[in-house]
């Protein structure tokens, strides 16, 4: 499970919430190989994700692309 620490208390709707667990599913079946039980990736495709939504982004197919390909540049 991974926690992070949120300093200023950011809160997500339910609506949000799902919208970001679709994203980071879809993300780690795109990214399955490079994975291969590795937190750390996971925990990157998370933080790519959240760093979106807060940005604006809710679309969980484009969530999960630029999660994807942010990755695979790193």
């Amino acid at each position: 499970m991974l926690h992070l620490f949120q300093p200023d208390d950011r809160a997500y709707t339910p609506e949000t919430v799902a919208l970001m667990t679709a994203a980071f599913e879809r993300a780690c079946q795109s990214a399955s190989p490079q994975i291969d039980g590795n937190d750390e990736v996971r925990e990157r495709l998370a933080l790519i994700i959240l760093q979106h939504v807060d940005q604006g982004e809710r679309d969980p197919v484009r969530l999960a692309d630029v999660a994807f390909r942010e990755l695979a540049s790193v």
